[in-house]
């Protein structure tokens, strides 16, 4: 089959990173946790250059099964701002920091489209790819825009042939640049967003 090209589609799949959070024990059983520091987005990116890896998320709602995931949106670079905030922005879902990899190296590492569907309609999805499914309601529950993939457990980054890493100034794209990091030979270019 010929390959498609169009423009609000991409060769490559982005993971955009969000501020941490990182509570204190509690002291009684039924307090809430109360949050002892957050971690930029940044500092989460920087995070995951030094380590040479995505860890994956768990379920906390939006995943479902026992497997935890790493995930990835097709949204081409052209329209991440309409997908991602700046580092001031209050509440924001995902900042314009992240790393972007081959949607055919992601695919060869095992990652794989979302599944769209309600609840009810999914029960034919076997226990072990659940996490391929993404809960949509037409009306109510929505994530379609997101282009989800995902890949389960964690992602390898040694693993990928390449990777560019996005950041959200040029200042930030130094920093990058000078990082300590076993990626260095993989990153192709740090892009300012």
């Amino acid at each position: 089959m010929a390959e498609v090209r169009r423009p609000d589609f991409s060769d490559g799949l982005v993971h955009l990173t969000r501020e941490r959070k990182e509570y204190e024990e509690a002291t009684e059983p039924f307090d809430r946790p109360k949050v002892k520091r957050k971690i930029a987005a940044f500092d989460v990116l920087k995070e995951i250059l030094v380590e040479g890896k995505i860890n994956g998320s768990g379920n906390d709602g939006y995943v479902k099964g026992h497997r935890k995931v790493v995930c990835f949106s097709e949204v081409p670079l052209s329209a991440v701002q309409h997908f991602a905030s700046p580092p001031d922005a209050v509440n924001a879902r995902y900042r314009y920091y992240g790393i972007s990899v081959s949607k055919k190296a992601l695919f060869n590492a095992g990652g794989r489209p979302v599944i769209y569907l309600p609840d009810r309609d999914a029960t034919w999805i076997p226990a072990e790819e659940k996490w391929r499914h993404v809960r949509f309601d037409y009306g109510k529950v929505d994530f379609t825009h997101e282009r989800e993939w995902r890949i389960p457990d964690e992602l390898k980054l040694q693993d990928m042939p390449g990777l560019y890493v996005l950041v959200w100034s040029a200042t930030e794209a130094k920093e990058v640049q000078s990082l300590q990091t076993p990626l260095k030979p993989l990153i192709r270019g740090v892009l300012p967003m």
